[in-house]
């Protein structure tokens, strides 16, 4: 088992953010932050799948794509059609504004200039095997298809079954709290990570490692095109913050595994450029809370990374990206 859990860490790599582990030494202030606005359907996607740079889907954040002929389709399991409104709601950025009618929820989304960007719509459905579905269109069908357009939610009793086996591995090696020793990977950094969140049917697992190197600023010594999405770091905090988590992994982990203050803002992805002027996208990891702020490059600053896996069963085994 050991000789085959390592061979799986060797072709894994991380996503990660970055953080600055010095707000005094960093000269921008609370009166210089852009507060601005993502992409509704970006932050969308990035909380349903993680892809590449040029963007192919490396994993499913939810559910799973249990249709091979469409990979924009993925399948959720609930109970009940509450139940899927209540996933449906944990995807969408925080204070979204929603059309609630009956047994069905429009949320029209926006670009970063507020302007129409396309629509989700969840509803209930009357289709055999399946409680309800999600369809994600953009407002121009002149532009690329969303990278996911549609969500099925169908009951757990249509779910396919992992084997006994590779359940029963997740349970002892990768529970919550668990850490898991990574030895040798490509593109990340190696080391002792925490699970976070325990894989389920409806959501991958999580497992980070915060590094504890840091440099004079993100320009200098880091590549920021490994940095994770926002959507990402986002989901990470919420994760962090459910009942008693927080406290749980600081107590517990915080000394050993070198976790900073979480109070501090974790660098996450470049956006755009205005006036050639680049614009980078910080995430608070104890509140969500994402703004933006304009190229500080020099600033005398340190900045550390939380490098981020996501699991789940596949077949016999346990895929990581």
């Amino acid at each position: 088992m050991k000789k085959y859990f390592y061979l799986l860490l060797c072709a894994m790599f991380a996503l990660s953010s970055c953080s600055n582990d010095d707000s005094e030494d960093n000269p921008q202030t609370e009166s210089e932050e852009y507060t601005g606005k993502l992409s509704d359907l970006d932050l969308l996607e990035e909380r349903l799948v993680e892809t590449d740079s040029v963007g192919n889907i490396l994993g499913y954040l939810v559910g799973a794509n249990l249709n091979e002929a469409d990979p924009t389709e993925i399948s959720v399991p609930v109970n009940t059609y509450e139940e899927a409104v209540e996933l449906f709601k944990k995807w969408l950025p925080e204070g979204a504004q929603l059309i609630e009618g009956d047994k069905m929820i429009t949320w029209k989304m926006t670009d970063e200039e507020n302007q129409e960007e396309g629509e989700t719509i969840l509803k209930e459905s009357t289709n055999p095997g399946e409680i309800a579905n999600v369809t994600i269109r953009k407002a121009s069908q002149t532009e690329n298809a969303p990278i996911i357009t549609s969500v099925k939610f169908i009951p757990f009793s249509a779910w396919p079954e992992n084997s006994t086996a590779i359940e029963e591995y997740l349970e002892e090696h990768y529970y919550l709290g668990a850490e898991v020793e990574v030895t040798k990977n490509e593109g990340a950094s190696t080391g002792t990570y925490v699970v976070i969140r325990e894989w389920s049917p409806q959501e991958a697992g999580i497992m980070i490692r915060f590094s504890g190197d840091t440099w004079g600023t993100f320009w200098d010594g880091y590549n920021k095109k490994n940095c994770s999405s926002v959507g990402t770091t986002q989901t990470v905090s919420r994760v962090l913050h459910q009942g008693s988590n927080y406290d749980y992994f600081v107590n517990k982990y915080g000394k050993q595994h070198n976790w900073p203050d979480l109070h501090k803002r974790f660098m996450t992805k470049t956006v755009t450029h205005e006036f050639l002027s680049t614009i980078n996208w910080f995430v608070r990891l104890d509140t969500g809370e994402a703004a933006k702020f304009p190229n500080h490059a020099g600033a005398d600053s340190q900045y550390t990374k939380v490098y981020i896996y996501w699991f789940i069963p596949k077949g016999n085994s346990v895929k990581i990206w």
